[in-house]
């Protein structure tokens, strides 16, 4: 009797958990608040940079979906294969890592300012860059599934030969119209420059809106030697809405089975 009393004792507390459970299983992810998170160097190095996100990607604790991307490529159309905007596989996928699943060609210009803006619905991927006159767009729906952090990076490699000094920035960054403030880096001619920023607290679907602009001192940079990137993923630091509901589903049947366990028992 003392097993059945304590059962009823708990079954308000079984269904509380329940329904908590439950509750976070059907709610959308938009009951934590978009924040910032400050970043910690992992190693030596008291900047936070790739060596410190890669860490973070090889312990599980970031998981890329895909990265939106913006480069300098050739600063133009028919570069011979280079792109300056793209969506991009993750760099741990099994197949085509970090390649871009859609990609297109602009030209940037020295110092201009140019609108962007990422969406994405849960199961399709909207990214434009766009001025007054002109907007470039790339489509995608091979990623699906649920989103919770964004990792921003900008970089600006070091000049090389009549190439001085290289600069790129984000700036006016809006989520779901959450001001985020900017992000930039500035290479000289003898230290390249990379900079992060890690936004958590997102649910999908989201829209993120800002400006970007490359500007360069001397001859203009090519490739990824000027760049950004927009990394979409899940932290391991927030459970899925399915975990939670395997957890509830877990221990109820945990406790279904001791009963029926005490009840033969008590028949035996």
């Amino acid at each position: 009797m003392l097993f059945f009393n304590k059962l009823r004792a708990n079954k308000k507390l079984f269904l509380t958990l329940g329904l908590v459970a439950l509750g976070l299983f059907i709610a959308p992810n938009s009951a934590k608040a978009v924040s910032i998170v400050p970043l910690t160097s992992q190693d030596a190095d008291s900047d936070f940079d790739d060596a410190d996100f890669n860490l973070l990607l090889d312990q599980g604790d970031f998981k890329e979906l895909f990265v939106a991307e913006g480069r300098i490529g050739n600063n133009g159309f028919g570069g011979n294969g280079e792109r300056e905007i793209g969506i991009n596989r993750d760099v741990r996928a099994t197949v085509g890592a970090g390649l871009p699943v859609a990609k297109g060609d602009l030209v940037w210009g020295n110092g201009k300012v140019w609108d962007f803006s990422l969406e994405y619905t849960g199961s399709k991927v909207t990214y434009k860059v766009s001025d007054s006159n002109q907007t470039f767009q790339l489509l995608t729906q091979e990623f699906s599934g649920p989103v919770t952090d964004i990792f921003f990076r900008t970089f600006a490699n070091k000049g090389s030969g009549n190439n001085l000094q290289n600069s790129v920035s984000l700036t006016n960054l809006f989520l779901n119209g959450k001001a985020l403030g900017s992000l930039a880096s500035v290479g000289t001619n003898t230290i390249a420059d990379r900079d992060y920023l890690h936004v958590d607290g997102i649910s999908t679907p989201f829209t993120l809106t800002g400006k970007t602009a490359f500007s360069w001192v001397g001859a203009a940079p090519s490739r990824s030697n000027l760049a950004f990137q927009i990394k979409v993923g899940t932290s391991k630091s927030v459970p899925e809405p399915s975990t939670l509901g395997a957890i509830f589903v877990a221990t109820m049947t945990g406790a279904a089975a001791l009963k029926r366990k005490k009840v033969a028992s008590q028949q035996v």
